[in-house]
């Protein structure tokens, strides 16, 4: 499903207040007499994956909701890098420290929310990841560009295993941010968890819900993207040891839904991100992101990926919103990406049972194996790791980008437009 068919209103609530891991979990849901998909695609690439968690907490910053002795704004960072040959079979937790979290009611519940039907399989360690938790990080092949990796509202960066494998299998260093209060549930390492923060409903109900809506998700927009740029300082300064793996000055910043909400700040905000992705952040009736005070732009080469839907006036009106609203929605889409940089990239994805939820691993751990359905949500997933590799080999490695430059033969479903100026 993609918002760009619902109204302004239930729009907002569904990518940015509540609703990205809902949309993922409803599509991915099953029956639990159902037979899951125990394992996730093979990483293409020729690097095996490690992993490490990193705690970090940023002193210059208040937690806005502590929920015990916290002060300051704590983040989980999970560091996925191109990996040695070990003697160990090369799988590892799909979710870090599961079996802690479902002892735990809240976590549990949280994570069975996220999750659905496959919960029970990630905790026994049959759904499995690829990644090899403190593996030996590869040092022969020199240092390896960096991507800076936000996960949808209510989710986990975990919901996107198979994206982020297939990035370093390639020659990536992932670090992947878990949004604290922005995500369904975080483990620290020493044990206490932190959850959704759901905003309270404000009373008096204020005067134009929708405006409030829009201006309560900018606001955690910009505390995802101070996290992403946190992250960034951390590594700068040696606070996350990776620096001889990691060439920061190829630094791209990746993000879902949410995600691609708080990549598109990050990466006005901060020059040191060279290589800008949204996977379906759009927000009607706003644009493809939102317009902040200060009018920061683009200086990096942009691909905004985008779930291509165009709304029937019945779908319109059920969703009470009017078509000339929608069509001004479109227009500042449109302002918005002829702004953007060269090298930027507009795709719209119109294949069969392309979903928003078709970037995590959702669609395919829940499909039943052998059938179309299977093969469909794998073939969508592909698809997209393909144009998102495509593009950042082109920014960060001067490599040639067959898939988005070769208009001559499109890829079925796919349009390539090429934006900037």
């Amino acid at each position: 499903m993609n918002c760009r068919g619902f109204s302004p209103c239930l729009c907002v609530v569904l990518i940015l207040i509540t609703a990205t891991a809902s949309l993922i979990t409803a599509n991915a849901q099953a029956p639990s007499s159902v037979s899951l998909s125990p394992l996730l695609p093979m990483p293409a690439g020729p690097y095996l994956i490690g992993r490490k968690g990193y705690a970090l907490t940023d002193s210059s910053r208040t937690d806005p909701w502590p929920s015990g002795q916290e002060k300051n704004r704590e983040l989980m960072v999970y560091v996925w890098y191109p990996a040695q040959p070990t003697s160990h079979p090369p799988t590892g937790e799909y979710v870090p420290g599961a079996r802690l979290l479902d002892s735990n009611a809240g976590a549990k519940a949280a994570a069975q929310e996220m999750f659905g039907a496959r919960w029970p399989q990630i905790v026994s360690g049959s759904i499995a990841s690829h990644a090899v938790d403190n593996a030996v990080p590869v040092t022969h092949a020199g240092k390896f560009p960096v991507i800076l990796f936000s996960h949808g509202i209510t989710d986990t960066t975990f919901s996107y295993t198979a994206q982020i494998e297939n990035f370093v299998s390639h020659g990536y260093v992932v670090v992947a941010i878990e949004h604290t209060d922005a995500a369904g549930v975080v483990l620290f390492p020493d044990g206490h968890i932190r959850l959704h923060h759901r905003a309270a409903t404000p009373t008096p109900a204020p005067k134009d819900p929708l405006q409030a809506m829009i201006a309560s998700a900018q606001s955690e927009t910009e505390t995802g993207a101070e996290d992403v740029r946190f992250v960034l300082d951390e590594l700068d300064h040696g606070a996350i040891p990776i620096r001889q793996i990691a060439d920061l000055y190829r630094v791209a910043a990746v993000g879902h839904s949410y995600g691609g909400t708080v990549t598109v700040r990050a990466c006005q905000l901060d020059s040191r991100i060279k290589a800008c992705i949204s996977e379906d952040g759009e927000v009607n009736p706003v644009g493809a992101y939102f317009d902040y005070p200060d009018h920061a732009s683009f200086q990096q080469p942009f691909l905004f990926l985008e779930i291509g839907q165009h709304p029937t006036d019945e779908m319109l009106a059920r969703m009470r919103e009017p078509r000339a609203q929608w069509e001004q929605y479109l227009v500042h889409e449109r302002e918005q990406l002829k702004a953007c940089k060269p090298r930027s990239y507009h795709v719209l994805l119109n294949g069969a049972d392309m979903t928003h939820a078709s970037f995590s691993d959702g669609l395919v751990l829940s499909a039943t194996p052998g059938t179309v359905d299977a093969s469909t949500a794998l073939s969508n997933l592909l698809l997209t790791e393909a144009l998102e590799l495509s593009f950042l080999d082109k920014v960060l490695k001067k490599e040639p980008s067959p898939a988005l430059d070769h208009t001559r033969r499109p890829l079925p479903g796919v349009e390539v437009e090429q934006i900037g100026k």
